[in-house]
């Protein structure tokens, strides 16, 4: 996983992720209220949040809770390359 593009303003963090087919990045619970919504600009993804799973491809969103043990796994044959925000209060 590589953590192309990285900006901090307050409460907001965004990132740009690159994610290899069959890698994953998993995450431990942020405080509490952190939510992440992510975006995919290509390849394919399986989020999974507490006991949640969501699906995404190509042009997907999805938002998510960050306070929960949580991961984005690239399920498909290219890599992943996705938007993630983070805010928390």
């Amino acid at each position: 996983m590589e953590r192309v593009f990285t900006r901090r303003i307050k409460n907001i963090e965004f990132y740009e992720l690159r994610i290899q087919p069959g890698a994953s990045l998993t995450s431990a619970p942020h405080f509490d209220g952190t939510k992440e919504l992510l975006t995919i600009t290509s390849g394919t993804a399986q989020i999974v949040s507490g006991d949640n799973k969501s699906k995404l491809s190509h042009g997907d969103s999805a938002h998510y809770r960050g306070d929960l043990i949580h991961s984005i796994e690239n399920t498909g044959d290219c890599e992943l390359i996705a938007y993630l925000v983070v805010t928390s209060q």
